[in-house]
């Protein structure tokens, strides 16, 4: 077995152990609130890089 056939067993394993494990509402709802995070971070992160620039293109207008 090559490198990837390794690669694709371990994620076929993992993927039939996933589904047969049961889940609760608890921990989807746990999933998509940690996901929500993620996104909302993300766009923290650009908005503040975006203000930042704005500020710096206003102080540098300011100036001349």
């Amino acid at each position: 077995m090559n490198g990837q056939e390794a690669g694709s067993a371990t994620v076929t394993v993992a993927g039939v152990s996933l589904t047969q494990t049961p889940v609760t509402p608890l921990q989807v709802l746990g999933v998509i609130i940690a996901m929500l995070g993620l996104v909302w971070n993300v766009y923290a992160v650009i908005t503040r890089n975006r203000h930042n620039k704005f500020v710096r293109e206003q102080a540098k207008k300011a100036r001349k």
